[in-house]
């Protein structure tokens, strides 16, 4: 993990800095209790100057990774930390004598032994707390050489902090996304309603009018063209309010509905056809796609003939999205589109084709002569990891 890295993760998740100092005081404590329990059993260890040495380091490495806990909450430093105490736990082995170790003895390195394991729980969860707790158990069990009541309590006691440390973080975390996401919500729907406000109070009426004054004009002349204006005012107010009411909001991952952006694009007279629960989407993705479904509908408008109707439909499949956008017109002639790339006109050849080949999906089309033309887009979600890349 490089640095930039580490400063984007602590700045995402500040909530869990009252965890790292709660966890800074508890190694603090701990290494007192060390020096202590060294102290006392001073009598019982074989080499009491190594075991001075072994709790001197233990000092330096709680300043050390006291330190960087509270400035960047690196789970690379847990990961240092569970080596290096696992270590220093080992030396009970050089520190103490057989007997001693072999009769239960105190290890050295007592309840200190549980800081990385409340770090790892922080830093990535209960996963990482289970993890840490696994290893300081294993280590705890190779210095020991047996499975009493003692070991069985501090694993017990290993588990149940790291599964519950770890539970309380990954709660936390989930609990800023949540209000994150809410508070961006609240402000993204305010300024929607502020400017929906601006844009009715502007826009909108002037659209409204022009239509009203359009439709006064055709009752009098059929053929004027004033009729076409008004019919094309109309629709440019439907679409406007289709667009300021269902502009998607970026959830905290970067995700948006991919229903309510093609909502913002289709044309007013289109019919669009989704399904129930939110399709999340990398904002990206949505973008490459609804800017192909513009497309689309603008080859309809122009191409299909006068009246052609539009349907776009949204399929949501675990593995695959499917938008499928058809029209009632004329249809593509054979060998028109290649033409049309031989002409220069590269509309469909070098934008729609080359953006969903962009997304790793497929794009085929149906049609013929009298028969309409549908248009098929397929994207893979096993590219979900890429595209938030």
């Amino acid at each position: 993990m490089t640095t930039a890295e580490v400063s984007l993760r602590v700045r995402a998740h500040p909530h869990l800095v009252p965890l790292w100092r709660g966890l800074v005081v508890y190694r603090v404590v701990a290494l007192i209790a060390a020096a202590v329990n060294l102290v006392r059993f001073s009598g019982e260890w074989a080499r009491p100057t190594l075991g001075v040495a072994v709790v001197a380091a233990m000092a330096v490495w709680t300043a050390i990774s006291c330190t960087r806990y509270l400035r960047t909450g690196d789970p690379v430093t847990a990961c240092l930390d569970l080596v290096l105490t696992a270590l220093a736990t080992a030396s009970t082995l050089l520190v103490a004598t057989p007997e001693t170790v072999a009769a239960g003895g105190s290890v050295i390195t007592t309840v200190w032994s549980a800081g990385p394991v409340l770090a790892l729980a922080i830093a990535l969860g209960w996963r990482g707390g289970l993890a840490g707790a696994l290893v300081t158990v294993a280590v705890l069990f190779g210095v020991r050489r047996i499975v009493d009541t003692d070991l069985l309590f501090d694993a017990q006691l290993l588990l149940v902090a790291g599964l519950a440390v770890g539970l309380a973080a990954d709660t936390m975390r989930r609990s800023v996304e949540k209000l994150r996401a809410a508070t961006a919500l609240e402000a993204a729907t305010a300024e929607r309603e502020r400017l929906a406000r601006d844009i009715h109070d502007g826009v909108l009426q002037v659209l409204a009018l022009v239509r009203r004054r359009g439709a006064e004009l055709a009752r009098v002349d059929q053929e004027a063209p004033a009729v076409e204006l008004a019919r094309l005012a109309g629709e440019q107010e439907v679409a406007l309010r289709r667009l300021i009411t269902s502009a998607p909001v970026a959830g905290p991952d970067g995700t948006v509905d991919l229903s309510s952006r093609l909502a913002g694009v289709v044309p007013a007279h289109a019919s669009l056809a989704v399904p129930a629960e939110p399709v999340m989407m990398p904002a990206a993705v949505a973008d490459e796609l609804a800017a192909v479904v513009r497309e689309a509908s603008s080859n309809a408008a122009a191409h299909a003939g006068p009246g052609t109707g539009l349907w776009v439909l949204v399929e949501d499949d675990p593995a695959q999205v499917t938008v499928s956008l058809r029209d009632d017109g004329v249809g593509i002639a054979e060998g028109r589109l290649e033409q049309a790339a031989a002409e220069g006109h590269l509309g469909v050849a070098g934008s729609m084709r080359g953006r969903v080949a962009g997304l790793g999906g497929t794009i085929d089309l149906h049609t013929a002569p009298g028969e309409g033309t549908e248009w098929e887009i397929v994207v893979p979600r096993t590219r979900r990891r890429s595209w938030s890349a």
